[in-house]
């Protein structure tokens, strides 16, 4: 451990020790000395422990409607265990900045167009989209900042839609 981590161990131990009549740590205060410890110990040599996922949608195809998530079911990485395939959503497990991607191929469907959008706390943020033809591709990213608990997913905004599986279609995210 290092000389620095001990420190500030000792301040955060001194701190939460103190008679009632020093101010306590409130818990922002407390999640940025968690913060701080970890940037040590990662550049000490520590192991880092950020965030991050990698899910893939697996079935041939999937029918989608107009606000439904789009569930990536197969985790390939779940650090932090931010990502839930029941639900498709991504929970930040704490404050951050966070960088997402996400890249599809529409089904086999002609004339249907297939736009999918990144949503944070059901607020929809970035779009993107593929042809209009069969198995066209398309992407999105987006650079996101944070709080703890808030909730990622991503959704079809038009009334329908097919995703290709096959590992072909995916959602990732990781802290920066």
């Amino acid at each position: 451990m290092s000389l620095q981590l001990s420190l500030l161990m000792l301040v955060v131990l001194h701190a939460s020790s103190a008679d009632s009549s020093c101010p306590g740590i409130n818990n922002g205060e407390f999640e940025d000395l968690t913060n701080l410890m970890r940037k040590i110990t990662c550049q000490s040599g520590g192991i880092s422990d950020k965030p991050a996922f990698l899910a893939t949608l697996t079935p041939r195809e999937v029918a989608l409607t107009s606000g439904s998530v789009v569930k990536f079911d197969s985790i390939l990485t779940n650090i932090g265990n931010g990502y839930n395939a029941n639900s498709g959503v991504f929970t930040a497990p704490r404050k951050g900045t966070y960088q997402f991607a996400v890249s599809f191929v529409s089904g086999h469907r002609n004339n249907e167009w297939l736009e999918l959008t990144l949503a944070k706390n059901n607020n929809r943020l970035v779009r993107g989209h593929a042809a209009l033809d069969p198995f066209a591709s398309g992407s999105l990213q987006a650079t996101l900042a944070l709080e703890k608990g808030d909730r990622i997913s991503i959704i079809q905004p038009r009334p329908s839609g097919h995703v290709l599986g096959e590992n072909y279609s995916m959602f990732s995210g990781h802290l920066i």
